[in-house]
């Protein structure tokens, strides 16, 4: 019999809906460490996964079962339907950031600063995806800028290129000081 420190990581979850998955259980873990990482959401009691998400805990060691099916890292990937959005998730993880995405919203993620909680604090960043060749309008720019301001949080701009490489940029508006 093994015991819990030999035991693997594994969460089980369900589809609830699109590119949703409501957290069952976590064998050998707790939900609150992933609220306190910034995984998740809870939505209506539950603990609501985003695909991007079970790709990450999936490369950090977790096994994950999905409507009684163990899914694979590939399996998992094709659930996430920009793969930019996945490459950007992966790449602020890897440099220590908490990510959450954005669901039908005017970026693309909510961004917290190296050590700070998203239990306890609001995001530092906002991410805006934008893919090389695709560009983004001037007018969307200005409204994305003017909403991550009005929430208190400073606009990246992740510029992703076709062979995946990540640049990103701050945007902001420059408020001239006046004279005396």
């Amino acid at each position: 019999m093994m015991n819990s420190k030999n035991q693997e990581k594994t969460i089980v979850a369900r589809k609830i809906g699109i590119d949703e998955y409501g957290l069952v259980k976590i064998n050998n873990g707790s939900a609150h460490e992933f609220e306190e990482r910034g995984i998740g959401d809870v939505k209506d009691g539950t603990i609501v996964l985003r695909p991007i998400e079970l790709v990450y805990l999936s490369m950090i060691g977790y096994k994950i079962v999905i409507d009684d099916h163990e899914a694979n890292i590939n399996e998992l990937i094709r659930e996430v339907k920009n793969p930019h959005a996945l490459t950007v998730y992966l790449d602020m993880r890897k440099r220590g950031y908490f990510i959450k995405p954005v669901v039908n919203g005017p970026v693309d993620f909510l961004v917290w600063d190296k050590g700070k909680s998203p239990l306890n604090s609001g995001p530092r960043y906002m991410i805006k995806i934008v893919s090389e060749g695709l560009g983004i309008q001037v007018m969307e720019l200005l409204n994305v800028l003017k909403y991550s301001e009005s929430m208190g949080a400073q606009l990246v701009l992740a510029l992703v290129s076709s062979e995946g490489v990540i640049t990103y940029y701050k945007a902001f508006t420059f408020k001239p000081v006046k004279g005396d």
